[in-house]
């Protein structure tokens, strides 16, 4: 019903309260209305649909294997937290395909303008032969 009909949160939650109104010894029933009071902005599965998003957990757990799952845990890798979020934001700039626009952000962020002096000799050095 949530997935197909447009009303169909409406209807979940008025045939809660009927249940609950029919049975009130019944706590399980209270406490699935009382999710679903706290939760009804997110159940809208058929409008969802309606404009094309998906209404799973599938598109993120794909995004998780292929984003993470592939590159941090391939054989004898280890990985700290510091060293691993920066590969997964790395990676995740790559394949979204946003790297050129991050990558500008943070050069300008961190640029460091330096100066060469006029008078810097050449240091001479042995060189192999």
């Amino acid at each position: 019903m949530l997935r197909e009909d447009l009303d169909g949160v409406e209807k979940v939650f008025r045939a809660l309260v009927y249940l609950r109104d029919k049975h009130p010894r019944r706590k399980r029933i209270g406490e699935v209305l009382g999710y679903f009071r706290g939760n009804r902005h997110r159940m809208d599965c058929a409008g969802a649909v309606a404009r094309g998003l998906p209404i799973g957990s599938g598109v993120v757990e794909a995004a998780c294997k292929s984003l993470a799952t592939q590159r941090l845990k391939r054989s004898s890798m280890r990985w700290r937290n510091d060293g691993g979020q920066a590969i997964l934001t790395l990676r995740g700039w790559v394949q979204s395909h946003r790297f050129d626009h991050a990558w500008k952000l943070l050069s300008e962020t961190y640029r460091a303008d330096i100066s060469v002096l006029d008078n810097v000799t050449e240091f001479p050095c042995k060189r192999a032969a």
